[in-house]
This record gives C-alpha cells, structure tokens and sequence, in this order.
C-alpha cells in the first residue's frame, strides 16, 4: 500500500463528511472529478497541507492565487460552518473565537442570536457564556448597547 493511499484512508475515517461526500449513496465509482462547492481549489489544496503536513502551501504551489485569498476563503468557510452549527449552547464559545480571530460577521450573527428573547434565557446558564464573560468582558459592553438600541 502506498503512502498516499493510506492517507486517503486515514483521512476518510477521520473526516466524516468527506467520507460521505466521496464515498456516500450520492458517489459514483466511475467519476473523474469531484467538485467541491463554495472553495477554490488552491484553498482545498492548503487546507488539506496544513491538516496532513501542518505547513503552509509555498507560493508557487498556489499558481496565481495570493495566500491572503486563501486565508480570507479559509476563514469565511469556517464562519459558515460555524454559524450553520449555532445553538444556545455554543454561542458563548463561537462568540468569544468571532471576538479573539477579528471575525466580525460571525461576531453580529452571534450578538444577534443572543439577542432575541428565547435564547438570550438559555444562553447566560451555560459554560460558554460564563467563559465569554471571563476571556472577553469587552462583549458585554457591545451586547448592553445592541440590546438597548
């Protein structure tokens, strides 16, 4: 078996929804391509770098994409799989990383969401607000002024 194969396999265990993505009822053995949606290819190409070899793609790697794109593609990613997975009780931990990375779409999605009413009730009993509260004080300021407006 070679390296790379191995990889594969590990890499399919360990990611369950490449795994369904490639391997799924929706796969078809005989495709010659996969197309991945909402990411480029040198992003694609940089992230599964970092995660295999925990190092950035050198420049020439990327042909004419910039790093920075790469970068902004990656964090905008995370953002929409963040924000898709918000629940009462991981608002507090999402908001204190929007707050500590310089996220600040996700940072008003998630004062948003603790906002309104019935979540606002949910949100302060758990872990993760008290930990907001302790890593990043600043918040509760930005939270009083949305509140009141």
């Amino acid at each position: 078996m070679s390296p790379s194969s191995s990889r594969a396999r590990c890499f399919l265990r360990t990611a369950p929804v490449f795994r369904a993505q490639l391997l799924g009822a929706m796969a078809d053995a005989n495709m010659p391509s996969i197309t991945m949606h909402d990411i480029s290819a040198a992003t694609f190409k940089a992230m599964l770098r970092f995660m295999y070899k925990d190092a950035l793609p050198a420049d020439d790697e990327l042909g004419d994409c910039p790093l920075i794109e790469v970068f902004q593609d990656l964090l905008a990613m995370a953002d929409r799989k963040l924000w898709e997975n918000m629940a009462t009780d991981n608002v507090g931990s999402t908001l204190a990383c929007a707050e500590m990375y310089n996220c600040p779409e996700l940072k008003r999605k998630c004062i948003a969401f603790v906002a309104k009413d019935e979540n606002l009730k949910k949100i302060v009993l758990t872990d993760g607000f008290l930990q907001l509260v302790q890593k990043c004080p600043s918040i509760l300021a930005e939270m009083r002024e949305k509140f009141a407006a």
